[in-house]
C-alpha cells in the first residue's frame, strides 16, 4: 500500500519564525552549559547569550507563539545576567589582589 508519510495525507503548515525560535532555545541552552563549564571559552556564555536573546526577539516578531522562544529568551537572559555578575566580580576581585597597598 502506498500510505502519506504525515495523516490524512499533508503536511502541517510551519509557523513563521519557528527557525529562529529552535535556534533561540538552542543557543539559550547552550550558554547554561558555557556558564556551567565556564573554562572552554572566555565570556562564551555571555557571547552565546546574546544571540540566543537576539534570536527570540526576531522569532517574537516574525509571528511564532510557541514556548521554544520563551524557553530561549529566559535561558539567555539567566545566562548574561549570572556570566556578567561572575565576570564582573572576578576582575573586582583580581584588581583587589594586584592593587599595592
Amino acid at each position: 500500500m502506498n500510505q502519506p508519510p504525515y495523516p490524512y495525507g499533508y503536511m502541517p503548515p510551519r509557523q513563521p519564525g519557528e527557525g529562529f525560535a529552535t535556534a533561540s532555545m538552542v543557543f539559550g541552552i547552550i550558554s547554561l552549559v558555557f556558564f556551567v563549564f565556564n573554562w572552554f571559552i572566555p565570556f562564551g556564555e555571555v557571547i552565546f547569550g546574546i544571540v540566543g536573546i537576539i534570536l527570540a526577539i526576531i522569532a517574537k516578531n516574525r509571528g511564532y507563539a510557541g514556548s521554544k522562544t520563551t524557553t530561549g529568551l529566559i535561558c539567555s537572559i539567566i545566562t548574561v545576567v549570572l556570566g556578567g555578575i561572575f565576570w564582573a566580580s572576578c576582575m573586582i576581585i583580581c584588581y583587589e589582589m594586584t592593587r599595592p597597598f
